[in-house]
């Protein structure tokens, strides 16, 4: 039998070594030889790929690659390639030598005042950016922000995201992560750029109760943020 390697190449990109593994693909540390700079290459494996849904994945990754690809901003992961090789697709973009918010969170890591306010700040404004360019995130959570040694923050995964008036996704159609999705999203409703606002919200909330505002099933989740407001900070540990 024989044992899967990983590959020495894609494109261009020489790979280093492996970031991250997901169902569907893998996030490789790369080089780029030509002119000598790491990068992260997240990848699909669209054989792997329910034939019903590959189309959508496919427009869902394609999209990831023109809504960042169009943002230049230090906060915001950059987005240097969308390419395939043999039966992959990748998007090679900006190495970011960091560690995820969610796994700080996951730690029960306790951020101070002044911490909170420096990610909010700058998650602002690299959304108050993203915005005036037409691109809405609508999944802005915790997994999709990206803290370095310094503090300083990016913003990834644009996979969902609104371009303009890009008919990618519909109405009746529900995307994003239930705990931070806004009430119109939840309701499978048009968004615009305040359902990014409203997930800032939560993250804010999550950072400074080490909770979430809303707890339980996918159902509950939705009905408690459009019908229920969340519980006082104080009943936390903070």
């Amino acid at each position: 039998m024989s044992v899967a390697t990983e590959p020495t190449h894609l494109g261009k990109y020489e790979i280093e070594s492996v970031l991250g593994k997901g169902a569907m693909g893998i996030v490789y540390k790369a080089r780029d030889p030509h002119i000598e700079r790491t990068v992260a290459i997240k990848t699909v494996r669209k054989d792997l790929l329910d034939a019903d849904l590959a189309a959508h994945f496919m427009a869902r990754f394609r999209n990831e690659a023109r809504a960042a690809g169009r943002l230049h901003h230090p906060n915001i992961v950059g987005i240097y390639e969308h390419g395939e090789a043999d039966n992959v697709a990748y998007i090679a973009m900006e190495y970011v030598d960091g560690t995820g918010l969610r796994e700080y969170l996951n730690r029960k890591a306790q951020f101070e005042f002044h911490q909170v306010i420096a990610i909010l700040v700058q998650l602002l404004g690299a959304l108050d950016f993203a915005h005036a360019q037409g691109v809405v995130h609508r999944d802005i959570k915790p997994a999709n922000l990206i803290l370095t040694s310094s503090g300083t923050l990016k913003v990834a995964d644009f996979g969902i995201a609104r371009i303009d008036a890009s008919n990618m996704t519909m109405t009746g159609m529900v995307m994003g992560t239930p705990s931070y999705m806004a009430p119109e999203q939840c309701r499978g409703m048009p968004s615009d750029h305040r359902a990014d606002l409203f997930s800032v919200g939560v993250v804010l909330y999550e950072l400074l109760t080490g909770a979430r505002p809303f707890e339980g099933s996918v159902e509950s989740i939705a009905y408690k943020i459009c019908h229920e407001d969340p519980g006082p900070r104080r009943r936390y540990r903070r």
